[in-house]
């Protein structure tokens, strides 16, 4: 039996932790502040890309319809329950039809990945070089944008379909470096970040939401700055798999679990954002920080909790299994066609 792989595992631990401080973050308004803005722009410079590069690690194209469903029974259920719990904090939703809101966007990116495995399995170079083009030249057009998540589908699916083909063997190259190959690659990687920071890039091009017009760029311009930002979320996806150990800590655990913790805590951080949304107005940045930080911590380890895992996946799989019932009989059963063969 093969053994599981923890670094897949504390590199998911570690990245729904920045998933959830990110988000703390961004509820007391950081880009306007220099001390802020330097922890918001290494976390968003690359956590998703990451996840989305991780999670094509692990895709597969057996029973496809069930992976499939199961993030869209997700997206489904968490939209209406976010729009009532934002509703009770007298929070706006900026409710849209087409649009998913917020961190929502991801369950049904993946919905789309999933659908392109079995492609990228038949046709793998041809659906890299596709994903490329697509991820670095989408932005051209004018109608696909925030809307069923099409910008970000886009850009990110070049990082599904490289985890899908490659990951594992990137995994297995990143923990063998050496020391001083590391620390390379660490440099490098702080160094793109540090640009970002310096040059005050404008942050929504690392949410991937918005195409070019957005950004008043022409196209060689916002192609160069998304190869820039692309090659950014690959430096510190490679520190992050250089540095993550193999350890099965409670980290690894918490990996185990982020689908979860992604899921809910969204719940938790609107309903602190009443708090945050003026903290800036009575507390010191670096205390922000910290607070910030203690309350990711405390969200990610309480949300790590097994049964509510375990409580998600029953749910979401006998949902599944009940809009895939009527399906059930459309399926040639087994040895059917043999017996008739054989007659």
């Amino acid at each position: 039996m093969p053994t599981r792989d923890h670094r897949l595992d504390r590199a998911k631990g570690i990245l729904i932790f920045t998933v959830v401080l990110g988000h703390l973050l961004a509820r007391t308004g950081p880009w306007d502040d220099d001390v802020l803005r330097a922890p918001m722009y290494l976390i968003y410079s690359f956590h998703m890309p990451a996840f989305v590069f991780l999670a094509g690690i692990t895709a597969k194209s057996t029973r496809l319809p069930e992976r499939v469903l199961t993030f869209l029974v997700l997206l489904f259920t968490v939209l209406p329950l976010l729009w009532g719990w934002m509703w009770i904090f007298d929070l706006d939703p900026d409710y849209s039809f087409l649009t998913p809101f917020w961190y929502s966007w991801f369950l049904l990116s993946m919905a789309y990945w999933i659908i392109t495995v079995p492609f990228i399995e038949r046709f793998p170079r041809t659906v890299l070089v596709t994903s490329v083009v697509v991820g670095l030249f989408g932005g051209i057009l004018p109608i696909l944008d925030m809307e069923l998540s099409a910008s970000r589908s886009m850009i990110f699916w070049p990082f599904f379909v490289i985890g899908k083909l490659y990951g594992k063997q990137i995994l297995d190259w990143a923990g063998s470096l050496r020391i001083w190959q590391k620390l390379f690659f660490t440099a490098a990687a702080l160094g793109t970040i540090g640009y970002f920071y310096l040059d005050n890039v404008d942050y929504y091009w690392f949410y991937g939401s918005l195409n070019f017009a957005h950004f008043d760029v022409s196209i060689p311009e916002g192609v160069g700055l998304r190869l820039i930002i692309d090659i950014g979320s690959v430096l510190m996806t490679l520190m992050l798999l250089m540095w993550v150990g193999d350890k099965d800590t409670y980290i690894a655990k918490i990996g185990r679990h982020s689908l979860a913790i992604y899921v809910v805590h969204g719940f938790v951080v609107r309903g602190l954002q009443p708090l945050l949304d003026d903290t800036q107005d009575v507390l010191s940045t670096p205390l922000i920080l910290i607070i910030c930080l203690v309350l990711a911590l405390l969200i990610t380890y309480v949300l790590s909790w097994g049964p509510i895992e375990r409580a998600l996946r029953w749910y979401s799989s006998t949902v599944t299994r009940l809009l895939l019932a009527p399906f059930a009989l459309l399926r040639p059963k087994p040895g059917r066609h043999s017996e008739k063969t054989s007659s």
